[in-house]
């Protein structure tokens, strides 16, 4: 079912591409949400003109994610948008908030009321936009420790990827309970292994900088239905993963620091095998669900694509001497594999 790895030849394709054209991140991404509240209850928290990160918390859905194609199951305010993936023209819903997998780690940053309006309000939020699979449930941020942003950095990462570690043991879990084919199974146990090696590969390098990784703090788990575990995989494999193994394919290009280029090279390979893994997963998954179900991962899965879609300005440290691209070229990077990837599998 895995078949011949399709990833790497396009990664390489891409990097190509964009190179040719001319010419990851420290920081996460951040965007803003218009959100239907409603006069009756936002009446009460605009009387004195301003909103206060406390009353922004409670009035902006954590579930909140960039623009998706218009879903029935939400209802309210909607703008339009267009997806530099696809070219088409969407409705974004700005009411109730889908309960599907969130995009990636997300903060409210902050809200503002809007003058011509008595009922909306606009929410700001800040995602972290680093790839890789995170487990659902996980509790640690992750903050890298160190003055150095290139250590910080890879102690960020390290702790991504130790806590990719049990989100491939639980992959390999719910899948064996859903009955999947035994070659998904193995190979989401041999990427426990990889994870594991990659944590310590980054985590050395960070500490070789004067970097601190975090350990992982993860909720209890609790069982999912094959539509939930559908959804964690749209998002966390499909995209982050993929994401990631491009940009690792990119740093092990660049890089100046050589042990670094070593390290994301070994990184990227791997990281390919696992985003393999995830697109099968997809595929298996994709027929045992419903008509709905299956718009549902789609939205999930659109809404963190364009998560990753303004990547942040990043320390010039970051881009010379761990390789990761600047935001216009990791701009052109996600334009690229949209085209290539992302809109293809819609």
């Amino acid at each position: 079912m895995l078949g011949a790895r399709r990833l790497p030849l396009l990664f390489a394709s891409i990097l190509a591409e964009v190179a040719a054209s001319g010419c990851g991140a420290d920081d996460p991404c951040s965007y803003e949400q218009v959100t239907a509240i409603g006069a009756n209850r936002l009446a009460p928290y605009i009387e004195d003109g301003n909103l206060t990160l406390a009353e922004c918390q409670v009035l902006c859905p954590m579930m909140a994610s960039p623009a998706v194609p218009d879903e029935p199951s939400s209802p309210s305010s909607s703008t339009s948008t267009t997806d530099p993936t696809t070219g088409d023209t969407t409705s974004t819903t700005t009411g109730a908030v889908d309960d599907d997998h969130a995009p990636r780690m997300t903060t409210v940053l902050g809200c503002a009321a809007i003058p011509a309006s008595k009922s909306d309000i606009r929410c700001q939020y800040e995602t972290d936009c680093k790839g890789g699979r995170r487990p659902a449930g996980l509790r640690s941020e992750g903050r890298g420790g160190g003055d150095d942003p290139v250590a910080r950095w890879f102690a960020e990462v390290a702790h991504l990827e130790a806590a990719s570690v049990p989100a491939f043991e639980r992959l390999a879990a719910e899948l064996r309970e859903h009955h999947a084919p035994a070659e998904l199974i193995t190979a989401a146990l041999r990427a426990t292994v990889d994870e594991a090696r990659h944590a310590d590969l980054l985590g050395a390098i960070a500490k070789r900088l004067g970097g601190r990784p975090s350990p992982v703090e993860l909720a209890p788990a609790r069982s999912r239905s094959l539509v939930e575990l559908a959804l964690e995989n749209a998002v966390e494999g499909c995209v982050g993963e993929t994401w990631a193994a491009l940009l690792a394919a990119h740093q092990a290009r660049v890089a100046e620091d050589p042990e670094i280029r070593a390290c994301m090279a070994e990184v990227a390979a791997d990281e390919a095998a696992h985003a393999d893994l995830a697109w099968a997963v997809d595929a298996w998954i994709a027929p045992r669900l419903s008509a709905d179900e299956r718009t549902r991962v789609l939205a999930a899965r659109s809404r963190a694509v364009l998560a990753l879609r303004d990547p942040p300005i990043l320390d010039e440290t970051l881009e010379r001497r761990a390789g990761l691209p600047t935001p216009d070229l990791a701009r052109r990077l996600w334009e690229a594999l949209g085209r290539e990837l992302w809109s293809s599998a819609a």
